[in-house]
């Protein structure tokens, strides 16, 4: 991280109180009307989180989430609980650490990524999104799939190429899939492939990042049996459990969601978020990228020899919009990310509507644009 700079969480803790919050990649998006019902009958969960047991609390909990995202292998595995996607990251390099393994992360990624790696004393080399299939070299592995924020995925094809070479190649591999849900192509079971391959691995799942709780959220950790109890022992010096009350109304959502289906609870949104952000953005120096991404944040482009990402994300917190620059996301060399944006879209739609347009109005016009 370059000295001297905000990192990415400096910028989202400053954005939470702006009237229009784009930094945090977590869903603030508030309840439609099915969700609505179930945040009414907050006192029933909660005096039925207290006569069950914590086993069969989580059990439930793992059995909607895991079920969900087609990862039918998982849905009895031993997995570990935490308060965030953050906390599970942390423990993961806490086990890292302990191997002495370098390990090849992916560039561009959220910087707190190679922070909490640094902070344990892991070696870290830069991983190209183009490169990610090839793990030889590499003590381990850490993609982040589908990537923050670019939206960059692996096919089944490709996941299966690449676990089969971590195999083989004694690399351990790390998968953060805290944006599944947003991934675009059918699920298939990646816990199945791990499995079947023999590879070391660590899997980290969250639920912040999809449905909105006012950031009340679970964080999940998976690994192949070979690394399971020392990071039990590890979970179990930093956490007892996560609340009751918090993952049956997780649950709750998860079963909406399997109810109603994830388009109409989840992706639909994005979606229109998109569509009326590229549309604010049409004749602006910002312009967004592949128009398939399906990711809930869009990583734009400044059309400019003169400003920066992070000029674009300093001129629009003077109109009260918080957005990150692309510098830190290239953790490694922050120059590559320079030119980017990052806009968070899982919002009320009404209220990004109105972001979109002060961004636009904010913003000079791209070249050869400029109203005649």
């Amino acid at each position: 991280m370059t000295i001297g700079r905000p990192s990415l969480t400096d910028y989202e803790r400053n954005g939470i109180d702006r009237k229009f919050d784009l930094g945090a990649g977590y869903a603030r998006q508030g309840p439609d009307r099915a969700q609505q019902r179930i945040i009414d009958s907050l006192p029933m969960l909660y005096a039925r989180s207290m006569r069950m047991r914590q086993t069969d609390v989580e059990a439930t909990f793992q059995r909607l989430f895991y079920g969900l995202a087609g990862q039918f292998s998982a849905t009895h595995r031993k997995a570990l609980m935490c308060y965030s996607a953050s906390q599970a990251i942390e423990l993961a390099a806490m086990s890292l650490a302990k191997t002495g393994r370098t390990v090849g992360l992916l560039q561009p990624s959220f910087d707190v990524l190679a922070a909490s790696l640094r902070r344990q004393g892991v070696p870290l080399v830069p991983v190209a999104e183009e490169n990610a299939t090839e793990p030889e070299g590499l003590g381990a592995l850490f993609l982040t799939l589908p990537n923050n924020p670019t939206g960059f995925t692996l096919g089944r094809s490709e996941f299966e190429k690449l676990v089969r070479r971590c195999a083989e190649n004694d690399v351990v591999l790390i998968v953060d899939w805290t944006f599944r849900f947003y991934a675009g192509q059918p699920f298939w079971d990646q816990y199945e492939v791990l499995d079947d391959s023999g590879v070391t691995y660590m899997c980290i799942e969250d639920t912040g990042k999809t449905w909105s709780m006012r950031d009340l959220k679970c964080g999940i950790l998976a690994s192949s049996p070979d690394l399971f109890d020392e990071l039990a022992e590890l979970h179990g010096e930093m956490l007892l459990n996560v609340s009751p009350f918090t993952l049956s109304l997780l649950s709750a959502y998860l079963a909406d969601s399997s109810l109603r289906g994830l388009d109409t609870t989840v992706t639909r949104l994005i979606r229109a978020n998109r569509a009326a952000l590229r549309e604010a953005l049409a004749d602006t120096i910002l312009v967004p990228g592949d128009a398939g991404r399906t990711v809930s944040v869009e990583w734009v482009r400044v059309d400019s020899d003169e400003l920066t990402g992070g000029d674009i994300a300093d001129l629009l917190g003077h109109a009260d919009v918080t957005i990150l620059p692309g510098d830190q996301f290239y953790w490694h060399d922050t120059r590559l990310g320079s030119p980017y944006v990052r806009i968070a879209l899982a919002r009320d739609p009404v209220v990004f509507a109105e972001a979109a347009r002060r961004i636009a109005d904010a913003l000079p016009q791209r070249p050869g644009r400029e109203a005649s």
